[in-house]
């Protein structure tokens, strides 16, 4: 019986023979996709028919200039104030409640639409027109609709409004608010001492006079005498 090989040789490709089977499996590949490169190269052709890729070479080549750009353009109020109001206006954004606000924009829709088809004639309409336009179903229920959204806007919204002030400016209301309540604390100490001080003294009066008329019975039972 043969003996069980035991040692497994690697066979090893000469430099050439390893550089021809690279260059067939990158042959391979690009053949698999092909179309997708050849979408690739569409557009790029495109970028470089609109400069794009003109802009992004000056643009990677001026790499440091662009860079310090941006950054001393970042480190402005104006930019600090535009990305905090973009973040306000996505939190807003996140509290509309879409299901109600679509019957609302096709009414603007059918409003804005009535208004295009006006006539000349009815925009020049009277005031008897326009009383008369009272009793029609439809116009009722657009001002029933409008003292609806008063109503909604005339609504206190404080506890869900977000605030829109300066970290500075919310670190000064907190000191002003402290110290207003260590004022006012201040002064409801002094008053309770105050009034303690006039309780003491009137009591301290009424002792007195208890005293003084308690000397006075027998005194004027002596002179009696």
């Amino acid at each position: 019986m043969a003996k069980a090989t035991k040692v497994i040789h690697r066979i090893e490709f000469s430099e050439e023979e390893q550089r021809q089977r690279d260059l067939r499996n990158i042959e391979n590949t690009l053949l698999e996709h092909k179309e997708v490169i050849e979408e690739t190269f569409g557009i790029l052709k495109h970028m470089q028919d609109r400069g794009v890729l003109n802009l992004l070479n000056g643009l990677f080549a001026q790499g440091d200039k662009v860079l310090d750009i941006l950054v001393k353009t970042a480190d402005t109020p104006e930019t600090a104030n535009s990305l905090k109001n973009l973040l306000l206006m996505l939190g807003t954004l996140g509290t509309l409640n879409v299901q109600q606000l679509e019957p609302v924009i096709l009414k603007m829709n059918t409003g804005i639409a009535r208004v295009a088809e006006l006539g000349e004639k009815e925009e020049k309409a009277g005031y008897r027109t326009l009383l008369r336009s009272l009793n029609d179903p439809e116009i009722k229920r657009a001002m029933a609709v409008g003292v609806a959204f008063l109503k909604g806007l005339g609504e206190k919204q404080d506890d869900l409004e977000r605030t829109t002030q300066n970290p500075e400016d919310q670190a000064a209301q907190l000191y002003v608010g402290m110290e207003g309540s260590d004022i006012t604390a201040s002064k409801k100490t002094s008053r309770s001492s105050s009034s303690s001080k006039e309780e003491s003294s009137g009591a301290g009066w009424m002792i007195a006079a208890a005293g003084i008329t308690l000397l006075s019975i027998p005194l004027s039972r002596f002179l009696k005498k």
